[in-house]
């Protein structure tokens, strides 16, 4: 195993926040471990232009762009919420889609020490790809029928926090991306470490999703 995962977070415009936080910082919270690999965490984009996060609320600057040539070992690829003050979800543009295709083409045989994960609506831009016909995939909840009808070719599985499939793992909406992310530290670096880093974060794994965790108003409890 290599002694250092070079993390790669996918950022662009309308990023979804706790998507992209979420994994990198279960990344950053086990390299305060010596057990395992050292994960190398970053941004990249397509350009090296500006990048307005969700609702235009935060304005980030990436590290990289995606012509520099960097030995990559994880993906990320969060979510995108588009600008228009609707609910609308969309994939993360052409550039994204086109550089994650080329390397998931390029990893094709390296599922035992490669990994590409979308987070939540991230699914979209990973789905576009064409890299997930065929396989196991999940997103959040409320987009289950969406992926459906519009990725038939994908098998979308309902009720779970992630799926691994070979060089994939998705993962269901927002904080579940840090169920993904502690997966890969169980992965590369032991279940202790990746329970130590869920404590770092006061996170529970694997708790139970919605509608489980909404409360019954008042009103229906009577």
């Amino acid at each position: 195993m290599k002694a250092q995962f070079n993390v790669a977070v996918v950022i662009f415009d309308g990023v979804e926040l706790v998507d992209m936080n979420g994994p990198l910082d279960v990344f950053l919270h086990a390299n305060g471990h010596n057990k395992g690999p050292y994960y190398n965490v970053y941004t990249i984009a397509a350009d090296n232009n500006v990048v307005l996060s969700e609702s235009k609320a935060v304005t980030l600057l990436p590290q990289y762009n995606f012509e520099k040539n960097i030995d990559h070992d994880i993906i990320i690829i969060p979510g995108c919420i588009a600008f228009d003050g609707n609910s609308t979800l969309v994939p993360a543009g052409k550039p994204v889609i086109d550089w994650i295709r080329k390397k998931g083409h390029e990893w094709k045989d390296k599922a035992a020490e490669k990994v590409i994960m979308s987070v939540c609506v991230g699914l979209y831009t990973l789905a576009d790809t064409g890299l997930l016909d065929g396989k196991n995939a999940t997103t959040h909840y409320l987009a289950i029928d969406y992926a459906r009808k519009t990725w038939p070719k994908i098998n979308i599985v309902e009720n779970v926090r992630y799926v691994p499939d070979g060089l994939f793992v998705t993962t269901g909406g927002i904080t579940s991306g840090i169920d993904g992310a502690l997966s890969l530290i169980a992965r590369f670096n032991g279940a202790d470490v990746a329970q130590q880093v869920a404590d770092v974060m006061v996170y529970t794994m694997n708790a139970p999703l919605p509608p489980d965790t909404i409360l019954p108003l008042k009103s229906q409890t009577k």
